[in-house]
């Protein structure tokens, strides 16, 4: 049996890790929240802290992926630059950091990637951070060089099918669609080095779990454990959203989750 002491306690090192911590390493304490909801306040440290955050199944570095790319969906400024911060100090580089509304871009919509962009430079400028952004688009393509490359990719993260994908379509604007998420999506986004391909799946489930199809969360559970992700790791993930999508969202994913990889 655990006393409540002792599981608000166990978040101690994550919470330390993602620079929450004051100058005795105590957990920093949130003065609006502590003057008008005291019990909310020790509600996210049981809770969120001490029950998701120092669960074994993901590690922290996983985590705070997933809920910079969903916060980064939810549209939610302020939890996003402490996220942000916070995965600063966890050790991403802010050049990793980019590459979360670069990846969310074909999914959320250029305007919320846009924002979570405008949040990521306010909080590098604030650091006094150095910012010497890398190109890895290659200009010098030809459009059916990035078209090929995206097929290949798209091949290797989702299979030979996507269930409900416009390769199922004869429609002339569904295939340029197609063709056009094949370039963009797969070739340029799904490629670039920063993220790996399992980090990229972790923060495109995490968005799903909030703005998603069920399709879409089926096709990518498939795929997330295609490019080596566990199934514990993708069930853990659903888990750990709980706390910033809302029950009925993360039962939805876990659901889907629990259907998809029954039948692998």
């Amino acid at each position: 049996m655990v006393s409540l002491e002792e599981r608000l306690k166990a978040g101690f090192p994550a919470v330390s890790r993602l620079g929450r911590t004051d100058e005795n390493g105590l957990p920093r304490r949130n003065a609006m929240m502590q003057e008008i909801a005291p019990d909310l306040a020790r509600f996210i440290g049981e809770a969120c802290w001490g029950s998701l955050w120092s669960r074994p199944q993901l590690t922290v570095e996983q985590r705070s992926l997933a809920v910079m790319a969903v916060i980064a969906c939810l549209r939610r400024d302020d939890n996003l630059d402490g996220h942000i911060e916070a995965g600063l100090d966890l050790g991403f580089s802010h050049e990793q950091i980019v590459e979360i509304p670069i990846h969310l871009l074909f999914y959320t919509g250029a305007p919320i990637a846009n924002t979570a962009l405008h949040i990521c430079y306010g909080v590098f400028k604030r650091r006094g951070l150095t910012i010497n952004p890398t190109r890895h688009h290659d200009t010098s393509m030809d459009s059916e060089e990035l078209y090929d490359r995206g097929v290949a990719q798209r091949q290797l993260i989702m299979g030979d099918h996507i269930a409900g994908g416009l390769e199922e379509s004869s429609d002339s604007v569904d295939q340029d669609w197609r063709r056009y998420l094949t370039e963009y999506l797969w070739r340029s986004v799904w490629t670039r080095p920063l993220l790996d391909v399992k980090q990229r799946m972790i923060c495109t489930l995490a968005a799903l779990s909030e703005i998603g199809d069920e399709q879409s969360l089926r096709n990518y559970i498939r795929a997330a454990i295609r490019v080596g992700l566990s199934q514990d790791e993708v069930k853990e993930l659903f888990y750990h959203l709980t706390f910033y999508i809302g029950l009925p969202h993360a039962r939805r994913g876990k659901a889907l989750a629990n259907d998809v990889l029954s039948s692998l």
